[in-house]
């Protein structure tokens, strides 16, 4: 082979070491984002799709009606002109044991 073959296949040999060495990483890299961005998005996707759902319970829990309602579901609360009574559950069923030995005394 002469020197003239040489140094120019020697030179290709050296840009694609080089191309290779520096491209392969940063490529593996890009594709790794690309998967992470993905990821990312559907998280930020679904993060927007709870704060719709809370805005919109915000909203319904800022009238007069939802508060009247909330009030008197978990506090208990009346108006002025009514009265509160609590209606306590019946008591357990007793049981009867038939008069047969060794009840039967």
């Amino acid at each position: 082979m002469s020197a003239r073959f040489l140094v120019p296949f020697g030179a290709v040999i050296i840009v694609v070491g080089i191309t290779l060495a520096f491209g392969i990483d940063p490529f593996s890299d890009w594709l790794d984002q690309r998967s992470d961005s993905t990821s990312l998005q559907s998280q930020v996707d679904e993060v927007e799709r709870r704060n719709k759902e809370y805005e919109l319970l915000i909203d319904a829990l800022n009238t007069d009606e939802e508060i009247e309602r909330k009030a008197r579901e978990e506090y208990n609360l009346v108006r002025p002109e009514e009265e509160a009574y609590a209606v306590l559950p019946p008591p357990p069923a007793v049981h009867r044991i038939k008069g047969v030995w060794p009840f039967n005394n």
